[in-house]
Order: C-alpha cells, then structure tokens, then sequence
C-alpha cells in the first residue's frame, strides 16, 4: 500500500515507496512524494517535508493555476503537463474524460514533449526527495507516478492501489481545501466509458511500454537512465 505521510495543509500526500514490485522488492521511500496544491501547507507542513527528505518541488499545472510558493530551501519547478494544444484537450474536456486515467494513453502518444520535460526537470533535479503536484494531486500527478511506477517494475495491483488512494481520501480533501474534488462525477464519466476508476487505470498501466514511449518522446539516455533507476537509488 502506498505510504500516507502526515502533513499539515495536506490532504492527498503519499510516499511512493513500499510498493511491491514484479521482483518482489519494494520500492525505496524518499525518493518521490506526490501530492495535491501545496498552498496550505504552513512551517510545520514544510519541516514535515523537509524532514521526510524533499528538496525540490514539481509543480504539474497550467500558468493560469500556479498560486502559493514553497520555502527557498526548497527548489521550485514548473513544469506545465497538460500544455495549450487546444486541438488535442477539447474533447476530453467536452465529455469529461479530463479528469480520469481516460486520456492517458492519448496524452502520452499525442503530447509526448509534456511529460518528456517532467521526466528531465526530475533527473536534474539536486539530491534529495522530490515532490510533484497539481491540484487534486490526482490525474496530472497520476500520469506522472504511473510512469515512474513502471518504470521501476512496480506491481499492477500495487500502481493501482496508489491511483485509488485518491478516491479514498477525497473526503479528507474536501473538508481541507473547502471544495468538491467531483469525485462522483469522475466514476459517472468512467462508467459512461465502461470502466471503474480501477479498470480504467488498471488498462492503461498494463497497456504502457515504457521503453517504447521513451523512444517516441525523444528523452535522453542520462533522463531515462535517472528515471529507470529512480534517480541511482
């Protein structure tokens, strides 16, 4: 099961280690945290962080979203994962599919140079943990511990288990953030579609070749290697 991690001014926060992988290892704690909009996180929130290791923070959203800031210890990025190519966003906005593991695939064959440029903003990134976000730290944040999830081998069962922590903990996000994360609206969608949040994300997961996909993206030998290796972990 992934690793819930007790943060002040967060509500959506997990460690992506322990989780089982094909070779029945577990994958390394400290290395990524994903999480949802950091803007509540208070001085007692940042030292929880930093404390669990994370010294750079990877912010997934569009210009027009970023609000808040992280301390200056802490080295901020922004890397915008959803991008502007309306051509490609309209009908997934349009039938709701946005907000589910629905557009992944897509996202990844048609946009390919987004996640291309968060895989290379985190092997850059200095030594420590790192921290990647959007919103809900849902489906942007999804994607991109999907793929970092393969890449290490990790588990169907146990990749699937960390995408469904969200729905579980949309309660505890609602009450936090004061808004509603549609949760409801996101299963009516992946129902329209023939699918549970678990099924929608479990085909896409093991439908992914992630080497193949490297090659397509055009990413570098030393960002695949970084990633493939967990940073060298």
């Amino acid at each position: 099961m992934p690793i819930a991690l007790a943060v002040h001014g967060l509500a959506n926060v997990r460690d992506l280690g322990g989780l089982e992988r094909e070779d029945g290892s577990t994958t390394p704690a400290g290395v990524f945290v994903r999480a949802e909009v950091l803007d509540r996180v208070d001085a007692a929130g940042w030292d929880a962080l930093r404390s669990h290791g994370v010294r750079t923070s990877i912010d997934l959203r569009r210009p027009e979203e970023i609000t808040g800031s992280v301390p200056d210890d802490v080295l901020s990025l922004h890397v915008d994962l959803d991008g502007d190519e309306r051509d490609f966003w309209a009908a997934f906005e349009a039938d709701g599919r946005w907000g589910t593991p629905l557009y992944y695939a897509d996202h990844l064959r048609e946009l390919p140079h987004r996640l291309a440029a968060v895989l290379e903003a985190i092997a850059s990134a200095p030594a420590g943990g790192i921290l990647f976000h959007c919103g809900a730290g849902w489906d942007r944040t999804g994607l991109v511990a999907a793929v970092l999830l393969k890449a290490t081998g990790v588990t169907e069962d146990a990749a699937a288990a960390d995408y469904l922590a969200s729905f579980a903990n949309a309660e505890s996000m609602r009450a936090l953030h004061g808004r509603s994360f549609d949760v409801e609206e996101r299963r009516a969608v992946l129902g329209r579609f023939g699918h549970t949040a678990d099924s929608a994300f479990r085909a896409m997961y093991r439908q992914l070749d992630l080497h193949d996909w490297l090659r397509h993206a055009g990413v570098d030998a030393a960002t695949e290697r970084a990633i493939m290796t967990w940073r060298a972990l």
